[in-house]
């Protein structure tokens, strides 16, 4: 009876052992989209015997990076995980074309021995009338006064010359069947040759290798648990899009944040929860090391020197590309869901020391297609104020401007912007999340109701000569005419000239109307408030000293 409970006990660890060295297609559960790459996830309920299991999964993408792999498993320890390239095998050879492909290679035989027939029959009459034409007879070379028998070898020549052509006319269609044929038998061949090989399939594919995971555990006990795995993979990406949406009966912009998704790992990911990442695990994760920086005279040589020693390290940066997608169908139907339900309600927005993941409650299917797959990802109401601007300088157009402000709290990344003004799409713009700017300035078009001038006051331009220096003095004139039923604010810009390199040339301003001034740039700012059907004139006056005989470029 212990003989037969040992057998039985054998008998059925092989039977498991055999049930986990079958290949689990495994179903993958989750992918973590990252700026450049990607890691995807699978978890799996397997039986485990006791002793050691090879446990075998296949559905794997063929850019796997193996580095990454890792596997765990919690009733179970996992004593190693590898990735397997597994060949299909191939079909063991058939007879069952050998007969017909043994007829048509005697047809092949034949048909090449008739070939050459044919080329002999062209040699012997290429031979005779070349014979012929070079006779001398032929050739009238020994006919003195007797026109009759010239006559009579020109009308034999001519005969035996039509009766040559019509032979090799006639030979060489026969060559051209011949070899349409031999082509057809040819082609009939390979196809025999290549049905034996495969067993009878026609179009076998090649071989291309299935991806597969293996991942060994030991177990104490026969028993049921889960096992997870995941790896990177580096043909996966996501780049930002965003719609900023502005009206005039609100004082806040709706952030529309979008994810442009592609993807071409040869797996598609079908029903497979998301989560974008603003990390990108292909750029370099170590800090660049400074080089000693040295100063020395210039020495002039006649042939160039290579410094080897400079060898600082530099990130890599991530390349980012512009992707447009065609999923219009899925856009809408995004958009029809966000009327019923906020698609946000489905988003959860993590933060750590050095990234934002952004945890997709909703399943999506991503083709392994290299299109972009777009998806909302967030959604705010951002506060902002609504102004015009103008720089009469260089436009004599205003400009209607939504300054945000503590942008940078939107944990946005660099990326291409839709703009939309009382819903009319107005253009693009870029989001640059690494502006030193707290406000963000977003242009939603031009205003031609609003008038404006500059002009250069010829009464009020001074030059004076005071030693060996000369003094001018310049006075400029901004108007602004509102002919708009409601007052407006506005932002207006202009500039004095800035000097740099030289001491010589001094800028000073005299008068400005309250301008904010930036020395740095010269740049002058005013914020005013005209009223309906109103005007405003601001002047600005600044002076020019330099020697005299020195002329001042830029003037």
């Amino acid at each position: 009876m212990k003989s037969l409970f040992l057998s039985v006990t054998l008998l059925l660890t092989t039977f498991l052992n055999a049930q986990n060295n079958k290949p689990i297609k495994a179903k993958l559960q989750k992918a973590t989209v990252y700026l450049q790459g990607a890691h995807l996830y699978y978890s799996e309920t397997v039986n485990l015997s006791q002793g050691i299991n090879d446990l075998v999964f296949e559905n794997i993408s063929s850019s796997i990076n193996v580095a990454s792999l890792q596997a765990n498993c919690k009733e179970g320890t996992v004593m190693e995980v590898r990735n397997f390239e597994k060949y299909k095998e191939r079909k063991p050879a058939t007879n069952k074309y050998a007969r017909e492909i043994e007829r048509i290679q005697d047809s092949l035989e034949d048909y090449k021995f008739y070939d050459i027939e044919l080329d002999n029959k062209l040699k012997v009459i290429t031979t005779e009338k070349n014979l012929l034409t070079n006779n001398k007879l032929m050739r009238g070379e020994l006919f003195n006064d007797s026109l009759v028998l010239l006559r009579e070898s020109m009308i034999f020549l001519k005969a035996k010359l039509n009766e040559y052509y019509e032979q090799e006319l006639k030979i060489t269609r026969n060559k051209a069947n011949n070899a349409k044929v031999v082509n057809k038998l040819q082609e009939r061949y390979n196809l025999l040759i290549n049905l034996q090989q495969n067993n009878g399939e026609e179009n076998q594919e090649d071989e291309k290798p299935t991806m597969q995971v293996i991942v060994t555990i030991f177990a104490e006990n026969p028993t049921q648990t889960q096992v997870s795995f995941n790896y990177l993979i580096h043909n996966a990406s996501w780049v930002p899009q965003y719609d900023l949406q502005a009206s005039t009966q609100s004082n806040n912009f709706q952030l529309k944040y979008f994810a442009n998704i592609t993807q071409n790992s040869g797996l598609d990911w079908k029903n497979t929860s998301l989560t974008l990442s603003t990390s990108n695990p292909n750029e370099a994760n170590f800090k660049p090391e400074l080089t000693p920086w040295y100063l020395s005279f210039l020495e002039y040589r006649q042939k160039p020197t290579v410094n080897y020693l400079s060898n600082a390290m530099v990130p890599i940066q991530a390349t980012r590309k512009n992707v447009m997608t065609d999923d219009v169908q899925s856009e809408k139907n995004a958009e029809s869901q966000i009327e019923e339900k906020p698609l946000t309600d489905y988003i959860e927005v993590s933060q750590n020391l050095i990234r934002t993941e952004y945890e997709i409650k909703l399943n999506y299917n991503i083709a392994s297609d290299g299109r972009a797959h777009k998806v909302l990802i967030n959604q705010k109401q951002v506060p902002m104020q609504l102004a015009f601007a103008a720089v009469p300088k260089l436009c004599n157009d205003a400009f209607l401007q939504a300054k945000i402000i503590g942008w940078e709290d939107l944990n946005i990344i660099p990326g291409s912007a839709r703009l939309y003004f009382d819903g009319t799409y107005v253009g693009e713009m870029y989001l640059n999340a690494s502006s030193n700017s707290d406000t963000l300035s977003v242009n939603l078009g031009r205003d031609k109701t609003i008038v404006l001038t500059r002009k250069k006051l010829k009464e009020k331009f001074k030059v004076k000569l005071i030693d060996n220096e000369k003094i001018e003095t310049r006075t400029i004139e901004l108007m602004v005419r509102n002919t708009k039923n409601m007052a407006l604010e506005m932002e207006l810009e202009d500039q004095i000239p800035i000097v740099q390199g030289t001491e010589e040339i001094k800028v000073k301003l005299l008068h400005s109307d309250d301008a904010e001034l930036d020395e740095l740039t010269g740049k002058l700012k005013w914020r005013v408030k005209i009223g309906s059907k109103d005007t405003k004139k601001i002047t600005f006056t600044y002076e020019i000293r330099y020697p005299k005989g020195k002329p001042v470029a830029g003037l």
